[in-house]
């Protein structure tokens, strides 16, 4: 936890174990977080774990934003998975959203976030780095597992990352999977799993799956991440390689995951 101490914390959380990770080692550090959950199942989860708790719903932007100001929050931390596809809904929002969503000029993720945040700032608070926070979760070069990466398995993994690296670039999406020199699956709105099933279902088996940051990463919305969740996925599609962007893609629940990946064989290398 590299939080400096702050009066209190407001934690912006979305799906996923981040949320979690974030609260309870803020409170193991004395740090007081007063959470606003998108869904009534993330509040329950960070309920136990925080000074106080709201469940409000990701369309609700002005609602939120007031309910931190009458906290008299000053710094926000944005955690966790994000449903895209709230985007098509536009009818659920309230007036402070609809302003925000009629003033983006793409529906990339950057661009909707960076305007987000700009709404955000615009009232008087900061929105703190996630790297910054949780620098412990970002693995430098090297392999994780037991197993090492084969000759082969290493220039499927040479073969996909700068394509990666294209499409991230690109706001498309930040994981691929690939086989044989060939991309099999492209992240897109259905987020990380679903491209990981999706791939290794196509690819059959041997798949890598490969995820990067962007170049321009602003880590104050989005940190790429993977977790147990992921590893799970990995090992139902029978893929034999992740391969993660060193420094710059947080994995949550590392001894786990490291343990899952050694139990099915497979190899974590870190580029």
């Amino acid at each position: 936890m590299n939080t400096q101490a702050t009066e209190r914390i407001g934690l912006i959380a979305g799906a996923g174990e981040i949320p979690v990770y974030f609260a309870k080692k803020a409170r193991e550090a004395g740090l007081r977080v007063v959470s606003v959950a998108f869904t009534d199942e993330i509040d329950a989860c960070l309920k136990p774990l925080v000074e106080k708790n709201y469940s409000i719903s990701l369309v609700k932007i002005g609602k939120i934003l007031k309910t931190l100001e009458e906290e008299g929050i000053k710094d926000i931390l944005i955690l966790g998975k994000v449903d895209k596809k709230m985007i098509f809904k536009p009818q659920l929002f309230d007036l402070d959203t609809l302003k925000i969503f009629w003033s983006f000029r793409t529906h990339q993720d950057k661009s909707m976030m960076l305007k987000i945040i700009e709404e955000i700032e615009s009232r008087g608070f900061t929105v703190l780095d996630q790297m910054e926070c949780m620098k412990e979760l970002y693995p430098g070069k090297g392999v994780l597992t037991r197993r090492q990466p084969t000759d082969k398995e290493m220039e499927d993994i040479e073969f996909g990352f700068p394509i990666a690296r294209y499409m991230a670039d690109q706001e498309i999406g930040q994981t691929i999977v690939v086989k044989n020199k060939t991309v099999i699956a492209v992240e897109a709105v259905e987020g990380t799993d679903q491209t990981i099933e999706r791939g290794c279902s196509l690819g059959r088996e041997e798949c890598k799956v490969i995820k990067v940051s962007r170049t321009s990463q602003d880590y104050r919305y989005d940190s790429p991440g993977i977790g147990p969740r992921t590893l799970e996925g990995l090992i139902r599609g029978k893929a034999t390689v992740l391969a993660l962007e060193a420094g710059r893609v947080l994995v949550i629940e590392r001894d786990e995951v490291v343990a899952q990946a050694d139990r099915a064989g497979i190899s974590i290398v870190c580029v």
